[in-house]
C-alpha cells in the first residue's frame, strides 16, 4: 500500500510540474509539490539566522522582534537569531559563497531571480501542509508574488495596495459628495474620478491654487491600473509577446492615463520605481504642467507613509481621508509586498520555513503588524480587526474624524502585479519599466506620439524576447 501511494504521489508531481507554465515571475500556485517523503514529520530546533536587507528603523526592528517572540511561544526549540541592516551586495556575495543566513528579507521584484535563476530559494511547498497553513485565507494576490513557476518560494509580509488620500475640506468646499459615499455604492469610479478632478483645479490667476490630483503615472504600481484598466493584456509569457499598440484595450488605457495630464486636472510626479523621485527621468515643467504651489486635491498613497501625511494634512488644520483608486471600466489596482525567504542550503529547514511560513498565520500577522511600523495583515480573517490601524481613529469609532481603513482592504479581487519584473524577464522589464517612465513627458512635449511610443516599446521588447529566448 505505502508503495502505491509513492508511486501515486510521483506520477501527480510529474503531472503536475508538466502542467506548470514555464513562465517568467510569479504564477499562479500549484499546490504540493513537495520534497520530502510522505512520512517525513517536520521537528524545528536549533539556531537560524534571519537576515534583514533594508535599512531597518526602530518600528520595524520591533516588529521583527515581536515576531520571532511570537515564533518562539510556539516553538520554543529554534533560536533565531536576526541580523539588520545587511546591504543587498553583501547578501548576493554571501549566497554566492553559501554563508547566507537561513532566512532572509526579499521584495517582490527579485523572486524569479533568486529562485529561477540562482536556485538559492527552497521552495516552500511540503512545509504549507506539514505546518496547516491556510493559504486560501491569504490574500490571492498578494500570496501569488512569492510563487515562481507553480512553487511558493517567498512568504509576504503584508498587504499592500495603491489608494488615494484627499482633502476633505477642498471636497466639502466644492458641494462634492464624499467620494467614499461614492465608494459604498459602487459609484466611485474613472470618469467620477476625473470629473471631481476638473471641478477641484482652479485657475491659474486663483488666489487658492489647487490641482485635482497628482499622481506619479510613471510608477508602475499607479501606471499598471491604466496598462490593465481597460481591459487589456499587455504581456503573454506563454507566447513571450507585450502587447502595447496592437492591444487597442491597453492603447486605450495608456490615452487615458496622458489625457488628463494633458487636460492639466493632474499633475504628473516623476518617480523612479522605488516610488521616489527621479530626476534622471525626462520631465520638463511643461510635462509636470509646473504646478509649483499648487494643493493636490487628491493623491496616491499606500500604507507605510499613511502616518506621515496624515499628520501634515492635520498640523495644517485640515480634514482629510482615504478612499479606494477609481474603479476602471477592468477594476485593476497595482499591489505589491516584501517578504521573506529560506536559503536553499540551509541546515535548518524545518525551523526556517516554521518561522516564515508563521507569517500566514493569525498569530504571526498580529505580531509583525500590531504596532507602529507594522502594516496591513495579509490573512483576511484579520482584515476588520482594529489592532494594525494606527495612529488615526477608526470612522467606525469616530465617523466624524475617523479614517476610512476599508480602502487598504478594498476591492482584493481587483489587486494586480504592481512590478513589471514580477510577470516579465529581467531584460525585458527593464525596456517596459523605462518606456513607462518616459511616455507620459515624451508625449506631452511633442517628442514622439502616443502610437509612435507604444510601437517603439512593443517591437523593441518582442525582439529582445525573441532574441535572447528564442527555443
Amino acid at each position: 500500500m505505502r508503495q502505491a501511494k509513492l508511486i501515486l504521489k510521483l506520477i501527480t508531481l510529474t503531472v503536475a510540474v508538466m502542467l506548470t507554465i514555464a513562465a517568467f515571475g510569479c504564477n499562479e500556485y500549484v499546490p504540493n509539490q513537495g520534497i520530502l517523503a510522505d512520512d517525513y514529520i517536520p521537528a524545528p530546533s536549533g539556531k537560524i539566522k534571519l537576515q534583514y536587507t533594508m535599512t531597518v528603523t526602530e518600528a520595524e526592528k520591533r516588529s521583527i522582534n515581536d515576531w520571532i517572540s511570537a515564533f518562539n511561544s510556539t516553538y520554543p526549540d529554534v533560536k533565531v537569531n536576526a541580523e539588520f541592516n545587511v546591504s543587498p551586495q553583501a547578501l548576493q556575495a554571501q549566497i554566492s559563497s553559501k554563508s547566507v543566513g537561513d532566512v532572509f528579507f526579499l521584495d517582490e521584484t527579485k523572486v524569479y531571480n533568486y529562485a529561477i535563476v540562482q536556485k538559492a530559494l527552497m521552495p516552500l511547498d511540503y512545509y504549507v501542509d506539514a505546518y496547516d497553513i491556510d493559504l486560501s485565507n491569504v490574500f490571492s494576490a498578494i500570496m501569488k508574488m512569492g510563487v515562481c513557476e507553480g512553487k511558493l518560494y517567498m512568504v509576504l509580509r503584508d498587504y499592500n495596495h495603491m489608494l488615494l488620500h484627499y482633502n476633505r475640506d477642498l471636497v466639502k468646499a466644492a458641494n462634492l459628495t464624499d467620494p467614499i459615499e461614492l465608494e459604498s455604492s459602487g459609484e466611485w469610479t474613472w470618469d467620477r474620478f476625473k470629473d471631481y478632478c476638473r471641478r477641484l483645479t482652479t485657475d491659474e490667476d486663483s488666489e487658492d491654487k489647487v490641482v485635482g490630483a497628482s499622481m506619479p503615472l510613471g510608477y508602475t504600481p499607479v501606471s499598471v491600473m491604466f496598462l490593465e484598466g481597460w481591459g487589456g493584456q499587455y504581456y503573454d509569457t506563454a507566447q513571450k509577446k507585450v502587447y502595447f499598440k496592437s492591444d487597442e484595450r491597453v492603447l486605450q488605457g495608456v490615452n487615458e492615463m496622458i489625457s488628463v495630464v494633458e487636460e492639466n486636472i493632474l499633475n504628473y510626479q516623476p518617480v523612479d520605481q522605488n516610488g521616489t523621485g527621479a530626476n534622471s527621468i525626462n520631465t520638463s515643467a511643461q510635462a509636470r504642467r509646473d504646478f509649483t504651489g499648487y494643493r493636490s486635491a487628491f493623491a496616491t498613497l499606500v500604507f507605510p507613509s499613511f502616518g506621515s501625511i496624515g499628520k501634515e494634512y492635520e498640523s495644517k488644520g485640515t480634514d482629510w481621508d482615504i478612499v479606494s483608486m477609481p474603479a476602471t471600466p477592468t477594476h485593476k489596482v497595482g499591489t505589491g509586498a516584501t517578504g521573506f525567504v529560506v536559503f536553499n542550503g540551509t541546515k535548518s529547514a524545518d525551523a526556517a520555513a516554521a518561522l516564515v511560513l508563521s507569517l500566514y498565520t493569525e498569530e504571526g500577522q498580529r505580531a509583525y503588524n500590531g504596532q507602529e511600523g507594522g502594516s496591513v495583515p495579509n490573512v483576511r480573517t484579520l482584515a476588520e480587526d482594529r489592532f494594525w490601524r494606527v495612529p488615526f481613529a477608526d470612522r467606525r469609532d469616530d465617523p466624524v474624524n475617523g479614517k476610512n481603513y476599508f480602502a487598504f482592504i478594498s476591492f482584493p479581487e481587483a489587486d494586480t502585479f504592481g512590478r513589471i519584473e514580477c510577470v516579465l524577464p529581467p531584460e525585458i522589464a527593464t525596456i517596459v519599466t523605462t518606456a513607462i517612465q518616459n511616455i507620459v513627458p515624451d508625449v506631452i512635449n511633442g517628442k514622439i506620439s502616443v502610437d509612435s511610443a507604444l510601437e517603439k516599446l512593443e517591437a523593441e521588447a518582442n525582439d529582445t524576447w525573441e532574441t535572447i529566448y528564442a527555443g
